[in-house]
């Protein structure tokens, strides 16, 4: 591999959202099974009128450490989770939500 190819993949991986990285998503759908999915749904649809539709991608572009302050702290009608969930849960989750894309 020649340096500048690898100086570029290495550029790449560093720009990596490292908070998905760490989480895991399987933990994740158990957290949302359990604490999301009353309102979000099974299929991320949403439950509510107003609610995101993550199975359209709806908020779902927004940087991880967004998503992470939303489940942390709440937003709108959505209560925080924050003290409820640990912040390895919380980037667990926000790696499940990532599968919806």
């Amino acid at each position: 591999m020649s340096g500048l190819r690898l100086f570029v993949l290495t550029m790449l991986f560093l720009l990596l959202p490292l908070t998905v990285l760490a989480g895991d998503p399987v933990v994740g759908k158990n957290i949302y099974t359990r604490h999301c999915m009353g309102c979000h749904g099974a299929s991320g649809a949403g439950m509510m009128p107003g609610l995101p539709n993550f199975s359209r991608g709806e908020q779902l572009f927004k940087s991880d450490n967004e998503l992470m302050d939303t489940v942390r702290n709440g937003n709108g009608v959505m209560p925080s989770f924050g003290g409820l969930i640990s912040e390895e849960e919380i980037r667990d989750v926000v790696a499940y939500l990532r599968t919806f894309l």
